[in-house]
Formats: C-alpha cells, sequence, structure tokens
C-alpha cells in the first residue's frame, strides 16, 4: 500500500503530460543548457533561467555530475559538459569517431612502450581523457575516462594548447589560472610559452610531476586537415622509475611522436602530418626543424 506522502512525491514527479516525470524533464532542460551554452553556467543563472528554486537546481546538477554528464569547475564553481556526454557524442557514427580512430595507436603505442596509454581532446578550457589502456607491466598507472586536467601542467593539455589556433590559444591563455599542484607546476604564462614553443618544434609535450609529483607523461598533438590539434596521444608513467633510464624516456617520446604522426597522416593528411612532424627517425632522435615547420606556428 502506497502511503500519502508517497502518492504526493509521484503526483509531484508528473507532469501535466501523463507520463512525463517532471525532474527528469528538468534535469534534460539543465543537461540541453549547459550543452548550448556559449561558456560555463553557474548556479544561478541556471535556476533563474529555468524559474527554479536554487536547492532543487543544485540537487539535480549534482545528480548530472555524478552521472559525468556535467562537470563542476571546482574552483570557479560553474557547469560545462560533462566527459561521458563527450564520449557518448564521440561514439556515434563509426566514420567520425575520434575515439575509434585513435583506438589501434593507442594499443600498438601501449605495446611498444610497455607503459599506459591515452587520448584526450580539448574541450572548453581543460583536457578531456577519452580513452584509456592501462600497460600490462608490473605497475600499472591507473587513470579514467571521463577526466578533466589542466592545459598547462600535464603533457596532453600543453600538447593540444601548443596547436590551436593562435586567437584561440590566446583566449585560453588570458583567461587561465595557474594553480600550484606540485614544486614543479608552471608558475606562469611565461614559463608555460616558453614549454609551448618548444612543444612547436619537436611535436612533443612532456609533464615531469607538474600535475601529480610521482607521474611523468609524454604527448604529442593529433593535427586535423586546418592544421590545429583535434587531439592529443600520449602516455603516462612512473616518474621515479621513468628518470632513472632517460633512454626509455627518450624512446617513448619518439614512439608518442611517431603515433600521433600516424594519427595525424589519417585525418589530416600525409602533408599536414610532414609539415607538423617531418619523418620520424628510427634511430630514436627527432629530425631537425626545417624551416618550414618553424615558419608554420608563431
Amino acid at each position: 500500500m502506497t502511503s500519502s506522502v508517497e502518492g504526493k512525491t509521484a503526483e509531484a514527479e508528473l507532469g501535466s503530460a501523463a507520463g512525463t516525470v517532471q525532474s527528469l524533464q528538468r534535469g534534460l532542460q539543465i543537461l540541453d543548457m549547459v550543452v548550448q551554452a556559449q561558456e560555463p553556467l553557474r548556479l544561478a543563472d541556471i535556476a533563474r533561467a529555468l524559474e527554479m528554486d536554487r536547492a532543487s537546481a543544485f540537487r539535480l546538477l549534482q545528480t548530472l555530475e555524478r552521472n559525468g554528464l556535467v562537470a563542476k569547475d571546482p574552483l570557479r564553481k560553474n557547469y560545462t559538459v560533462g566527459g561521458r556526454l563527450l564520449q557518448w557524442a564521440s561514439t556515434i557514427g563509426h566514420d567520425v569517431s575520434l575515439v575509434a580512430t585513435a583506438r589501434p595507436y593507442l594499443e600498438q603505442l601501449v605495446s611498444r612502450t610497455n607503459e599506459s596509454g591515452h587520448f584526450g581532446i580539448l574541450s572548453q578550457d581543460r583536457a578531456l581523457l577519452l580513452d584509456y589502456i592501462g600497460s600490462s607491466g608490473m605497475i600499472v598507472v591507473q587513470n579514467r575516462v571521463g577526466v578533466f586536467e589542466p592545459l598547462y601542467c600535464t603533457a596532453l593539455g600543453k600538447a593540444l594548447l601548443a596547436f590551436q589556433p593562435e586567437a584561440r590559444r590566446e583566449r585560453l591563455l588570458a583567461d587561465m589560472r595557474f594553480e600550484r599542484y606540485t614544486d614543479a607546476t608552471l608558475a606562469d604564462r611565461a614559463a608555460l610559452e616558453k614549454s609551448l614553443d618548444r612543444v612547436r618544434l619537436d611535436g612533443v609535450a612532456y609533464d615531469n610531476g607538474e600535475y601529480n609529483g610521482v607521474l611523468y607523461c609524454v604527448a604529442s598533438p593529433v593535427i586535423g586537415r586546418d592544421g590545429d590539434a583535434i587531439g592529443a596521444i600520449g602516455v603516462s608513467m612512473v616518474k621515479p622509475i621513468a628518470i632513472e633510464a632517460p633512454q626509455h624516456i627518450a624512446k617513448v617520446a619518439m614512439d608518442v611522436r611517431a603515433a600521433a604522426r600516424a594519427m595525424t597522416a589519417a585525418l589530416g593528411g600525409e602533408d599536414v602530418a610532414r609539415t607538423i612532424f617531418g619523418t620520424v627517425s628510427p634511430a630514436g632522435k627527432p629530425p631537425a626543424v626545417s624551416a618550414r615547420r618553424q615558419a608554420r606556428r608563431p
């Protein structure tokens, strides 16, 4: 038997149309707002636009956040599209799925390096991890699909940021807040821009314990036909072990670069791959940067 309280609750859950769940309807309206927004939304913006009380809007946002459909910036307290929703979007359609396209290159990279591999994209002002494969080694760096990472202190983020169109990169840099995660975290824009210059020259980005003090990460951009980064592929290693084997780091960097070049050739074309990466030396050393490549990026 249903109690009167339960009955009233059930009635409240029903909208004007029979069978419509009002809370679900509201949640979908919030999700649509976040997806359509040109910039991150605050709780107050959402509650006001949907004429809801803040407590109800907050509960619905919490539910969406727990399920990965929206993401909350812990510092700014605003909301953007979540990793799970972007992952769903990326897997719709066989020919256009970046995740599906990246998978074989990621598998090969993990096999060659015996390190944990990952693939991500730029989402708003952060790097979003779309795919991950753990290594078969005794010590495995764990990660999760749908995780957001800062651009300025991760290898994946720097690889993506370095190869954005100049105007977009400038906007991202202008709005960037340099939170210190470790003693090695880049502290200001000048240090970051110097690092990005190196990434553009080498086609490889590094994170030497900048975001997580026990990790050493390497990533390279995947470039589309317009010459800008549409993704980045890389690996994560345990820093205390990695720094004791500089030759291994050099080999991993070449393998990462080669994987990015191959995927770029598949998506952006061989001319784009040659412009950004040149040819990858089997001896494990990056080729000299040509004048054409130097002129390609500011």
